[in-house]
């Protein structure tokens, strides 16, 4: 980070302190030569702060470079924050586990398809022609349609993979790491070790060992993502309290009846960017966590229940009626009861906020005879369907794709004014995924929206199989 960088952030930190000094001096509780002095000390220890930080993240930053590159290096000495020093050993953690499944992978060349099965990792065998000859059951997990005498390309076609694989099959390189990125519900991202296997090995030429980036991946994109998103979101309320302050400041210095105006407005934008700090912070830690399926018991009809006699005020407000319905007799499921607790309280709420005056929102669980097409590894069992109804304006079908990413919001003046962060649909996204289910949403311009969340039921004949996806 660069000096002016440096000075913007840290007076971007130190806006909200600065606030409330000048209101203390503004309002006489304070000298406003204390203010300022106590202003400048602030903004020297946030500079101070950060120069410490920012230099704990190059010092991580070259080392994580280092292993990329040579998957060897030392680590950082006598880092300053405990985050970064747990970075850096989980960085070191990454590399040495790189290295031991490689040693591993090479060790095992020789050795049969039923010790090749036991390996974590999936690996692939693969000849000179491209042609797959052996795998592990790992690998046939990843790839769902894996067969041996089929080519390679039929599996995978991303060109920077396959001209790895060219490159050690050529002779030019005796082994090649290349990130590969598997397209699904949740991307995974994974790295690519290609190696020539001893001549030992028959027609089994080549391996293809896959090691799971995914959760690192999502430590670094969770880290820009955040940057950016709150950079934008923020930018707003940050800029009408600076405004209000310049107008403190200025024309309204003296004026106690601006005070009482401006001071309930600043405090609205100050929870504004609280919220949007608590939803960008939630949605981090259920990214981190999605590729682990819950493993608790829980009833989908009691969680719904309660969440919509803790919405009864806010329903009550607009004289609104929450009306839950239910065609089934057992609605449990394997889940976290907190997570499918904060699914529903946004599907509800946001049906309250964007309902009309007087209407209902109706909330249906029923069985599904034929589920999603993203539920397709569940077409043997029973899928469960909570839908939430409103009765609102409704939305347009071309925005319907678009509802769950990030800040997206199809009327934004409207969505900030009853509240909206633009991040309730994601993390309602990301929890149902966890859960190993899928969202659909419908919306008819005019008449009202359908949000349709699909779940696995909990049954003695599904729950292997709810584990094992």
């Amino acid at each position: 980070m660069g000096f002016r960088q440096l000075l913007a952030t840290a007076f971007a930190l130190n806006v909200p302190p600065a606030a409330i000094l000048i209101l203390l001096a503004a309002s006489d509780q304070i000298t406003w030569g204390l203010a300022v002095v106590c202003a400048l000390a602030a903004y020297a220890g946030v500079i101070g702060i950060l120069r410490i930080y920012f230099k704990d993240l190059r010092s991580v930053a070259r080392y994580a470079s280092t292993l990329r590159d040579h998957f060897r290096g030392t680590p950082p000495q006598h880092l300053s924050f405990d985050a970064a020093a747990e970075l850096s050993s989980l960085y070191t953690q990454i590399t040495a586990a790189f290295r031991e499944r490689i040693l591993t992978l090479e060790a095992q060349t020789s050795t049969d398809a039923e010790i090749l099965d036991h390996l974590p990792n999936p690996v692939v065998m693969v000849n000179r022609q491209r042609t797959v000859t052996g795998f592990n059951q790992a690998a046939k997990s990843l790839f769902h349609n894996l067969e041996t005498g089929h080519d390679l390309t039929r599996y995978i076609r991303d060109p920077i993979l396959l001209d790895a694989f060219d490159m050690v099959s050529s002779g030019r390189r005796t082994l090649q790491h290349t990130e590969f990125v598997v397209a699904s519900d949740a991307q995974r991202h994974f790295d690519v070790l290609t190696a020539h296997l001893p001549a030992e090995t028959g027609n089994r030429n080549f391996v293809l060992s896959f090691s799971d980036l995914t959760e690192l991946r999502k430590v670094e994109q969770m880290r820009a993502d955040f940057a950016a998103d709150a950079g934008h979101e923020l930018r707003t309320p940050l800029s009408v309290l600076l405004g209000f302050i310049e107008t403190l400041e200025g024309p309204a210095k003296d004026d106690p009846d601006a005070l009482g105006q401006f001071l309930p407005v600043m405090r609205d934008q100050a929870q504004r960017m609280q919220s949007l700090v608590e939803d960008l912070l939630s949605l981090a830690r259920i990214e981190l966590n999605e590729h682990t399926p819950p493993s608790n018991d829980c009833d989908v009809a009691t969680i719904i229940d309660k969440v919509a006699a803790g919405l009864r005020v806010k329903a009550d407000a607009k004289n609104m009626n929450i009306r839950v319905t239910s065609t089934l007799d057992q609605t449990a499921t394997i889940g976290e009861e907190k997570e499918l607790v904060q699914v529903f309280q946004n599907l509800i709420e946001n049906a309250i906020k964007y309902g009309h005056q007087d209407s209902t929102v109706d909330v249906k669980i029923s069985l599904v005879k034929n589920p999603p097409a993203a539920l397709a590894r569940y077409r043997h069992s029973r899928i469960m369907a909570v839908s939430v109804c409103d009765q609102s304006d409704g939305i347009a079908r071309e925005h319907l794709p678009r509802l769950t990413e990030r800040f997206y919001r199809v009327d934004t003046a409207r969505s900030r004014a009853v509240g909206g962060t633009g991040l309730g649909l994601a993390i309602v996204k990301h929890l149902v995924q966890r859960h190993r289910g899928t969202m659909i949403i419908d919306s008819e311009v005019g008449k009202g929206s359908v949000f349709t969340v699909y779940l696995p039921a909990q049954t003695a004949d599904n729950v292997h199989k709810l584990y094992r996806a």
